[in-house]
C-alpha cells in the first residue's frame, strides 16, 4: 500500500517538473515520436502506377521506329509475335493526332472489357473480314464519337489497325498500320467497315457444305442441339398453352 502511494507521489513530482514519469514494470508502453509531414498536399510523392503519363503521338512514332528496326527480327518474320511483345513492354497512354482528344491506351485483351473472352477475339478474326485472320488486341481508344463502352483496337497479319464498335457490332479499318496510327491518328467511323457475318456473304452452297462438314459446322450443330434439348420442355409448355388458348 505504502509502495503504491510512494509511486503515485513520484509520478506527480515528475509531472510538475515537466518530465515523463517513470514506468512501473506492469505498465511498460513504448512511445514513438511522430514527425509532421514535410510535404504539402501538392508535393506528396505519388505511388507508382503501371500506366505512365500520357505521351504524344510523336513519341509513339519514335518508339515504333525503334522497335521495328532490323534488330527486331520478329517484326519481319512473325509480325503478331512482335505486336504482342510490343504491347506487353509498352503499356502507355498515347494522345492521338486525330480525332482531337482521342487517347490510345496500349494493352492486350486482358486490359479490355472482354478480358478472358477468347471466343470474342476469335470471332473478330473469323466473322468480319473476307478472309479468316488472327487478331491481336493492341489496346482501347477513348475520346471518340463511338457510343460503345470501349473502342477496342486490334491488328492482324495484314498489319492494318481495326477498331471494334460493340454498340453496332462492326469492325472498322481505322489506320493502315500502327506506324500510321502514330503519325496521323485514326479515322472513326471508317468508310471501310465490316458487319458480323459479312465474311460469309459470298460463300457458295459448296463452301457452306464444307463448313457444315468441318469442325466449325459440327460444333455449331452440337451447340444447336444442346440449346434445343435444354429448352424442349419450355417449348412444349408454350405449345400446349397456345393450343388451350385457341
Amino acid at each position: 500500500m505504502y509502495g503504491n502511494a510512494a509511486k503515485s507521489e513520484e509520478h506527480l513530482k515528475a509531472a510538475q517538473r515537466g518530465r515523463s514519469p517513470p514506468c512501473c514494470c506492469c505498465c511498460h508502453i513504448s512511445v514513438r515520436t511522430v514527425k509532421p509531414s514535410v510535404y504539402s498536399s501538392a508535393q506528396k510523392p505519388r505511388m507508382a502506377t503501371s500506366r505512365v503519363a500520357i505521351q504524344s503521338a510523336d513519341q509513339l512514332s519514335a518508339l515504333l521506329k525503334e522497335s521495328t528496326k532490323v534488330k527486331e527480327p520478329d517484326y519481319l518474320k512473325d509480325y503478331l509475335k512482335w505486336v504482342s511483345d510490343f504491347v506487353s513492354k509498352n503499356k502507355k497512354t498515347i494522345a492521338l493526332k486525330n480525332p482531337a482528344g482521342a487517347r490510345w491506351k496500349i494493352g492486350g485483351l486482358e486490359d479490355t472489357i472482354y478480358k478472358g473472352n477468347v471466343g470474342k477475339l476469335n470471332g473478330w478474326g473469323k466473322f468480319y473480314l473476307p478472309k479468316i485472320v488472327k487478331m491481336t488486341v493492341v489496346g482501347v481508344v477513348e475520346g471518340t464519337s463511338c457510343p460503345c463502352d470501349q473502342l477496342v483496337l486490334m491488328t492482324c497479319e495484314d498489319r492494318k489497325v481495326y477498331a471494334f464498335d460493340g454498340e453496332e457490332e462492326e469492325l472498322h479499318m481505322v489506320a493502315e498500320s500502327l506506324e500510321k496510327l502514330g503519325e496521323k491518328g485514326l479515322t472513326f467511323p471508317s468508310s471501310q467497315s465490316y458487319y458480323k457475318g459479312e465474311a460469309f456473304k459470298d460463300m457458295t452452297e459448296k463452301d457452306w457444305d464444307k463448313v457444315r462438314k468441318g469442325a466449325v459446322g459440327k460444333k455449331l450443330e452440337a451447340d444447336h442441339l444442346k440449346l434445343v434439348t435444354a429448352n424442349k420442355s419450355k417449348l412444349l409448355e408454350k405449345l400446349k398453352s397456345t393450343k388451350a388458348a385457341a
